[in-house]
């Protein structure tokens, strides 16, 4: 739950103006952003290739993208379909491969820990299910749910690479491409796919990914007042985001991250910047002072 010594100044314009923010950005960009490997992949490939994308999204914008459709023209682009007839020996494409500290035999190690996984489960989300024991939102859910993927390994001691494309969110690190996979999977609105439905899996329970651009607009609009983009800073938001939408709190994720991913709103603060952003009556760190600051 939110502190109650800390929030937005004034949280039903701050609902307005993140619905304005929303319809701005509502469906649009969707280049600017992994989801579109799995939003334009074929229905069967659509839960492995948002798996492998969200956990490539680290790193600079094209660097992830090249990555993402390196490993992809790896897997002729059938994902799904390569799996299956995978005998799991080294897959040459991918012998070269490096995206930051993420080594072609880590995505090899995680490729043939998904083809067990959906072996044994039938998919990734019935995997994800089996480890689902409730709670008000995901954490401990995503923690089992890597753990449950890693006892799938061949390896005792799994790298640095797998350790970083499988994290366990209960340790308190936002691990926001975990949480920007659920809600690819979870959410059905806009670009999201929706492909986990029943049960536990409700949009409720999902948490703000939270990444450095996110968490610093989120400290401008209230949001949080963390020094750190972590867990605490994640549910922090979430929960202010909950009083203003309890059923869909990740809604204005979309919208809050393309300002920071196609620097519509930068560090360097700029009036050009925030004269034509639609929180800014909201924001603490506008250059553009409110009618009512103005006023003051």
């Amino acid at each position: 739950m939110p502190s109650r010594r800390a929030g937005p100044r004034d949280l039903p314009l701050l609902g307005e103006r993140l619905e304005a923010l929303r319809r701005d950005w509502f469906a649009r960009r969707l280049d600017s952003d992994p989801l579109g490997f799995a939003r334009n992949a074929r229905r069967e490939d659509q839960e492995i290739t948002g798996f492998l994308a969200a956990s490539i999204a680290f790193g600079r914008v094209a660097s992830i993208r090249t990555s993402i459709q390196r490993i992809l023209d790896a897997l002729k682009d059938r994902p799904a379909a390569f799996l299956e007839r995978w005998d799991e020996r080294p897959i040459p494409a991918l012998k070269h491969f490096r995206h930051r500290w993420v080594s072609g035999e880590d995505v090899e190690d995680f490729l043939r820990m998904v083809k067990r996984a959906m072996q044994a489960h039938g998919s990734l989300g019935a995997l994800f299910a089996a480890g689902d024991g409730g709670g008000d939102d995901f954490v401990a859910p995503l923690s089992n749910f890597h753990r449950n993927l890693l006892s799938f390994s061949s390896s005792s001691t799994p790298s640095r690479g797998l350790k970083f494309l499988l994290p366990v969110p209960e340790g308190g690190s936002a691990c926001k491409r975990s949480h920007l996979f659920l809600r690819w999977m979870i959410r059905t609105e806009g670009f999201d796919l929706g492909l986990w439905t029943g049960g536990r899996f409700t949009p409720t329970r999902l948490l703000l990914p939270m990444d450095t651009h996110v968490h610093r607009i989120a400290r401008y609009l209230g949001l949080t007042r963390r020094p750190a983009a972590d867990l605490a800073a994640s549910r922090e938001a979430t929960g202010w985001l909950k009083r203003l939408n309890p059923e869909d709190p990740v809604a204005y994720d979309w919208a809050l991250s393309r300002l920071g991913i196609l620097a519509e709103c930068v560090t360097e603060r700029t009036r050009r910047h925030c004269e034509r952003c639609a929180v800014r009556p909201v924001c603490s760190a506008s250059l553009i002072p409110s009618q009512g600051a103005a006023a003051a």
